[in-house]
């Protein structure tokens, strides 16, 4: 029977209109699906810029260390502010890596000595930089009364939440020392728990642990860090090597009991053991680093095998912050230190044991007026010092006022300071007590001019001083007073050009230093004396570029040249460098975040050849340049954070060389090749 011929024409156009239909709506649907896959990706990626993406507080950050608050586009002075964030991304172990491979400060182990390191900033050497630079964490100054550079090994890196590298200025805010500079470290409080370990070749291990709370009318937090160290080399003949441990912890909180008044109370410990060797020779390095160093022998037939050095600090503080309106604050805190250090040589033919007692107590107080145009700050100032050593007490005292305005008025902005200080020192044993006081004055003029949003430019002045420390004033040997000391006087000029934008960050300054009476130990002739005057000056260049949202590089520069100009003492050292200045110094790293979750780093740091330290005469020459090139790695999942990192790679050779006036010293740092595996987990 045949079909009707409608039938299938009928049912077979209605076949191929639902065909066409279903073809059409899973196209719409494939579609819809590539361009749903598409939008989250679209939004992945878009979350990814937001994160890898600076915001603008990361661009044009307030500086708070000046004890007026003032932001980076704004400022009348050079400087370098490090978040957080770029703390976190450097990967470093330590303050010390960090400073010596991302900004313009350049530290090494004091002879090895990797918890209380040399610094040096804008060309005050390698061997006396330390003194010439004021560090301070949270307001309190770390500078010692003595020839002890500061301890920052006592300030986890992981608790730090800013540094703020002041160049040039900060002596009328900080006073004695502030020749270079001023570096501040603010630290944060914690909220949750954060846990970070690490481990690495030679018994490299640590362990970290942060609790807080934060409340609207209380905050509490706290830490606890536990690191050791096998050593790198043999030191001894009976196989001891150069180990290290140390043992931070700290708790500390806030009480707000009415809106404009906040108390803060915080206590902090810290232990620190070390084995440094002795010196190599040169001859010794070159053949290899890791020459286990023969007993040292000293003029008067002593040896001694090697040093084990033992810090034990306890630092009290407590304070509190008053609002008398939204213009005018008083803010005063009080600080109170006790440090043992020890000294045991061991071995050898004298085998002893030294300790010194230091007390570190101050107190600051600064009364701020802060309006839409004019901002000013009063402030005091006290440190009271004391060593017990050697069976003798000495003491150092200072006490320093000062005053500071910014006016703005338009684009321009205006900075004037001033600041008295007095150092009073004593000497006491049994039988004998000498005193001696001194008195300087610091000043500092700055002006700023917006050119637009992101760049401005500046112009400061500044005259520093330097009060001689405990060491360098008395002769313990002698016990007399050393009158050839005077104290030491700085005019600086800055100037330089800032601009603060995204994708590029550029800040360039230069400098030049007249420098009477710069303090320094003559090996040749075992005295701490003058140089009567010398000068500094030099141009720094700090960049960051961002070539796409996710690879950058940051590029670092300082030159320095120094030169003595007279120096009544040693005719033979007029027109010469000063030592261990490097006149090139480069920091430069390349980032690349394949994704949000991934974070890779490469940076390479290089300091130019320069004379060892204490070597006024160039008896010995240049020494080699520094090189090392470092490699971190990152995967963050969630609230953790898996990290490696390589320092070294290339496995150059570095040293610290020093001239103790009669042979040369070499103590071998960051010269090998060294790994390092870790984790960090927020809760």
């Amino acid at each position: 029977m045949k079909s009707p011929k409608g039938f299938r024409g009928r049912y077979f156009s209605l076949a191929a209109i639902l065909a066409l239909s279903t073809t059409i709506t899973l196209a719409n649907e494939a579609q819809s699906f590539v361009d749903s896959k598409k939008e989250v990706q679209a939004q992945e990626e878009f979350a990814e810029k937001e994160e890898l993406t600076p915001p603008a507080e990361e661009l044009d950050v307030a500086i708070i260390s000046k004890k007026i608050t003032v932001k980076e586009s704004d400022a009348p002075f050079a400087s370098e502010i490090y978040t957080q964030k770029q703390i976190e991304k450097s990967r470093a172990n330590d303050i010390y890596e960090f400073l010596n491979t991302q900004s313009s400060v350049v530290t090494l182990p004091s002879y090895g000595n990797i918890f209380s390191q040399s610094i040096d900033m804008r060309g005050y050497g390698i061997g006396d930089g330390y003194e010439n630079v004021v560090i301070s964490v949270n307001g309190r100054r770390l500078n010692n009364i003595d020839m002890v550079s500061q301890l920052l090994s006592s300030i986890p890196l992981e608790s730090i939440e800013r540094i703020e590298v002041i160049k040039g200025s900060g002596s009328v805010e900080y006073g004695d020392g502030a020749n270079a500079g001023a570096i501040n470290i603010i630290t944060k409080g914690y909220e949750g728990a954060t846990v970070k370990t690490y481990m690495g070749d030679n018994g490299l291990a640590f362990v970290s642990l942060g609790l807080g709370i934060k409340e609207e009318k209380y905050s509490l937090s706290g830490y606890i860090d536990d690191y050791a160290h096998d050593g790198y080399k043999t030191i001894a003949s009976n196989g001891v090597k150069d180990a290290s441990w140390s043992r931070t912890k700290e708790i500390k909180g806030t009480f707000t009991p009415i809106e404009n008044l906040t108390f803060n109370l915080g206590k902090s410990f810290a232990k620190m053991q070390i084995n440094y060797a002795n010196a190599l020779t040169l001859a010794q390095y070159n053949q290899d680093p890791n020459f286990t160093p023969i007993p040292n022998v000293f003029w008067w037939g002593i040896e001694q095998d090697y040093k084990i050095q033992s810090y034990d600090t306890s630092i009290l503080n407590y304070g509190l912050r008053y609002d008398f309106s939204n213009k005018i604050s008083l803010d005063v805190q009080v600080y109170d230190e006790n440090k043992e250090s020890s000294y045991e040589s061991v071995g050898g033919s004298f085998p002893s044991t030294s300790l010194s007692k230091y007390k570190n107590d101050s107190y600051n107080a600064t009364l701020n007026y802060n309006d839409d145009a004019l901002k000013f700050a009063l402030g005091i100032n006290k440190t009271q010092g004391s060593r017990n050593a050697y069976g003798y007490t000495v003491t150092k005292d200072n006490l320093g006022l000062y005053a500071k305005a910014d006016y703005d008025y338009g684009d321009s902005t205006f900075s004037f300071g001033a600041r008295t200080e007095r150092a009073e020192y004593s000497y006491k044993k049994v039988g004998v007590n000498l005193e001696d006081d001194a008195s300087m004055r610091a000043y500092d003029i700055g002006y700023n001019y917006k050119l637009d949003k992101l760049s401005s430019l500046f112009i400061n002045f500044n005259q520093s001083y330097q009060f001689p420390n405990v060491d360098r004033f008395f002769d313990a040997f002698t016990d007399s007073f050393n009158g050839f000391i005077d104290p030491m006087q700085v005019k600086t000029i800055n100037m330089g050009y800032n601009y603060l934008g995204y994708p590029n960050k550029l800040k360039v300054s230069a400098f030049y230093s007249d420098v009477k009476d710069e303090i320094y130990y003559n090996g040749a002739t075992w005295t701490n004396t003058n140089l009567d005057k010398t000068r500094k000056y030099g141009a720094e260049v700090y960049d960051k570029y961002n070539f796409t949202y996710n690879i950058f590089t940051t590029f670092n520069y300082t030159y320095v040249d120094t030169k003595i100009k007279e120096d009544s003492t040693n005719s033979g050292g007029i027109g010469r460098e000063i030592p261990g200045v490097s006149k090139h110094n480069v920091k430069i790293s390349l980032g690349y975040n394949p994704t949000h979750r991934i974070n890779l780093l490469l940076s390479h740091v290089y300091k130019s050849a320069a004379f060892a330290m204490s070597d006024f005469d160039g008896n010995y020459g240049k020494m080699q340049a520094y090189n090392a090139t470092d490699f971190s790695a990152v995967y963050k999942y969630k609230n953790y954070e898996f990290f490696a990192k390589v320092n070294n790679i290339f496995d150059k050779k570095n040293a610290l060389f020093a001239d103790d006036g009669t042979t040369l010293g070499v103590y071998p740092v960051n010269y090998e090749r060294n790994f390092m595996l870790g984790l960090k987990a927020k809760f």
